[in-house]
């Protein structure tokens, strides 16, 4: 990989929660969660369109009954999960579930077993994503919550910067910035916008700045090099470097098991799982290729 193109050397955005989204914990998962005690879903074969509507009757009753209950007990982390479970059962009446490691009221969890269930990743992968949840919560609930198109306003510093060979327009070249993006956050819709409105833009670009310190503040990505934008937009989805001190780069810290490689550890052009996971990026795609090729666009046309 050449660090000269991805200029990741020279991100300077510290190792800290931004645009005050600091988590100290389980934000987001039910109050059961939250006390360390898990609820799962129930196992229970599908039933017949007949068979469900009756048991949605008897269900939604149930729940009737819960609820006046969870009141009673002043919010009992049983009846919670109890709760959980009916609508569950309601919610995959047809379908059943044979999968008893499900976690309920805990978004972040659920999407973790999810993705492990879909890429086959195994049980010490989910438990450790578990274990850092206050490093990649954070970014999952921020990927969750994107809008379908990311409009990304892009201008320069000061002045133009001299590509050689030139953009035939800016056009031409905010594509090439969506193109690599695009392959970088695989499943994501990213939208430039030459001189784009900067209040209603999701991130800004600001390119050419005078030193090579490329790094992020808030929601807008100052870059010496273009091709670290997509880097540095990880720090604007709240993903956090691997390494906690310049010496540890490279080291395969925070890194989930069996694994030592990572776009924010500046040993590769890719998220590694975990950082995946958070952002909802399919664990199963390799775009190194055109990745590269797409780093090649744009930098061989710096005159620096």
């Amino acid at each position: 990989m050449d660090d000269s193109r991805l200029n990741v050397a020279a991100c300077e955005t510290p190792n800290r929660r931004i645009n005050g989204a600091e988590s100290g914990g389980n934000a987001g998962a039910s109050s059961y969660v939250s006390r360390g005690k898990p609820c799962y879903a129930p196992v229970f074969e599908g039933s017949s369109g007949l068979v469900c509507l009756i048991l949605s009757i008897i269900y939604l009753l149930l729940l009737v009954a819960l609820i006046i209950l969870l009141i009673l007990t002043f919010g009992s982390s049983a009846v919670r999960c109890a709760i959980l479970q009916v609508q569950f059962r309601l919610k995959h009446c047809g379908d059943g579930n044979t999968d008893p490691a499900i976690p309920l009221g805990d978004p972040y969890a659920a999407h973790v077993h999810s993705f492990r269930m879909t890429y086959g990743k195994d049980s010490a992968w989910e438990q450790w994503m578990l274990a850092n949840r206050n490093r990649y919560q954070p970014v999952f609930e921020r990927a969750a919550n994107k809008p379908g198109v990311l409009a990304i306003a892009f201008r320069y510093d000061t002045a133009p910067i001299a590509y050689n060979p030139p953009w035939a327009s800016e056009t031409e070249h905010m594509h090439a910035l969506e193109t690599m993006c695009e392959l970088t956050y695989a499943g994501y819709n990213f939208q430039f916008n030459f001189n784009g409105d900067t209040t209603t833009s999701y991130a800004n670009a600001i390119a050419g700045i005078p030193t090579n310190s490329s790094h992020q503040v808030g929601k807008d990505v100052f870059l010496y090099y273009e091709t670290i934008f997509g880097h540095e937009f990880g720090h604007v989805m709240l993903v956090l470097h691997h390494y906690d001190t310049v010496a540890d780069i490279g080291t395969g810290q925070h890194m989930p098991p069996g694994e030592t490689r990572c776009m924010m550890d500046r040993t590769i052009n890719q998220y590694c799982s975990a950082c995946r996971t958070a952002l909802f990026i399919p664990l199963n795609v390799d775009n190194a290729a055109g990745i590269d090729a797409a780093l090649d666009n744009i930098h061989s046309r710096y005159p620096y």
